[in-house]
């Protein structure tokens, strides 16, 4: 749980040497306002505690799941047009993650990010830096439960004149000897660590955050704002299941006498103890004035009307329609669904754009910093959703029909989309003989001036592969 920093042997800086994301510049200035970590009055929700929910809330765990995974099946890329040697270092730099860190991949280190921010609303990384302190060697996800921003006596966040935190803390568990592990805390800085916590420099980390409000310093997710809904759901699940379990069956009652025998304390006593001798396989014969009869206990429906209710709010905070949530196919209007799922869409495309916003500002600018690139490449997201992607190749095949865009124009939205890799033989190019067609007229044998159709004959290809070329192929 320590700073992998301090295993790489980064504590033992020069300390001449001056970290470039925290060079100060004469010229900057500083702002007339205050940006100050007021109090908070309102309690926020402990980590742990949205942990649990996560765990053991089905609805919130399949609707997190279900949001991951359709955000990482869209894929990415990185890109930087204008350096393509920058691009290449990029992404060599995202295959080998895991090589000094922790043992995890790129694909796994951007899922966890996007499961931590819709749990905690918040999610930390560590630039883990060469021993000099001038180089990004590795990302390693932290757990956002352990991590917190540098504070004082008073437990306000410190910051410095521009607004900026001065750190952050890692809360070691016990067991775990903290000696020489961390930062260096500053000066006159006003920092106090409790417990079992210790100091990182804001270099180090990377602090993503899903919603935000207020002084921005705090994120929120998508758990906290159902919360309440979520605890007081499980309460009555728990009560209500207490209550079948007590009362499987409908609880029997006798009635001891009649008018010619008069029930005695005793006769009540033994009909008592034989009713707490009944089971499912035991049999018992009484006297004729003994009348057994069930008492019938109805379900109220104020239970079921609160249970929905509530489902619906730890639903509307997820932002997923309840019948993707539950995953029960409730009876809802189809254009009604198909317009929530394109909500959700929009919610998940806005999540992916804050965190590729993010990981430039926060992680690509801060390495393009240490090694002098000027230009800072992009993290690239796919289409969320497969019906986005249809709807976009229907776009594209009328644009294309129309005269509007050439096959050639919509080639790589098309091998992208369909996760294709295909080389430069393989590709359909100019390679055509025969009629061009095009609005019934034969013209010219090119087919990058034909929108429409081709007949012929396709020429054999260095691969051997020949066919009959259609419009959709043409590209």
């Amino acid at each position: 749980m320590t700073l992998f920093g301090d295993i790489l042997g980064t504590n033992n800086y020069d300390e001449t040497v001056v970290t470039l994301a925290r060079k100060e510049k004469s010229d900057k200035a500083v702002p007339t306002t205050v940006q100050a970590p007021y109090p908070q009055e309102v309690k926020r929700v402990s980590a742990w505690d949205l942990e649990t929910c996560y765990i053991f809330d089905p609805i919130i765990f399949n609707a997190i799941n279900k949001n991951v995974q359709t955000i990482m099946a869209a894929g990415y890329k990185i890109s930087c047009p204008k350096n393509k040697k920058v691009e290449e270092w990029f992404i060599n730099f995202f295959n080998n993650i895991g090589q000094v860190g922790g043992d995890i991949t790129a694909n796994e280190l951007l899922e966890v990010t996007f499961q931590n921010l819709m749990i905690y609303g918040r999610h930390y990384l560590e630039t883990v830096l060469n021993t000099y302190q001038t180089d990004v060697l590795d990302l390693v996800s932290l757990d956002p439960k352990l991590m917190d921003y540098a504070r004082d006596s008073m437990r306000r966040i410190v910051v410095d004149k521009y607004g900026k935190p001065m750190g952050f803390t890692q809360q070691l568990p016990y067991g775990l000897d903290i000696t020489d592990k961390g930062d260096p805390v500053p000066e006159k800085s006003g920092i106090v660590l409790i417990n079992r916590q210790i100091f990182i420099l804001p270099e180090r980390i990377a602090y993503l955050k899903l919603y935000t409000y207020g002084n921005r310093f705090d994120g929120l997710g998508l758990i906290e704002p159902a919360f309440k809904s979520i605890v007081r759901k499980q309460n009555i699940e728990e009560a209500q299941a207490n209550s079948i379990y007590a009362r499987g069956t409908y609880p029997i009652v006798d009635y001891v006498g009649n008018e010619n025998h008069f029930p005695t304390p005793n006769m009540i006593k033994s009909a008592s103890e034989k009713l707490s001798e009944m089971s499912h396989n035991r049999y018992f014969a009484l006297p004729y004035w003994h009348k057994l009869e069930p008492i019938e206990v109805k379900q109220s429906e104020v239970v079921d009307n609160t249970m929905k209710w509530l489902r619906e709010s730890a639903s509307a905070s997820l932002g997923m329609p309840m019948a993707f949530a539950t995953g029960s196919g409730e009876a809802t209007n189809r254009a009604t669904l198909g317009t929530l799922q394109k909500f959700m869409e929009f919610a998940l495309k806005d999540m992916v754009g804050r965190v590729c916003a993010q990981f430039k500002q926060h992680i690509f600018k801060r390495i393009c910093a240490y090694n002098n690139f000027k230009e800072i490449p992009d993290l690239i997201w796919g289409d969320i959703g497969a019906e986005s992607i249809d709807d976009k190749a229907l776009r594209l095949q009328n644009y294309v029909k129309v005269g509007a865009l050439t096959p050639q124009a919509v080639e790589a939205y098309a091998l992208e989309s369909e996760k294709l890799n295909v080389t430069e033989e393989q590709k359909v190019k100019d390679n055509y003989e025969g009629d061009i067609v095009r609005d019934g007229v034969k013209g010219d044998k090119k087919i990058s001036d034909v929108p429409y159709q081709v007949s012929g004959t396709q020429k054999s290809s260095k691969s051997g592969n020949s066919g009959n070329p259609s419009g959709s192929n043409a590209g």
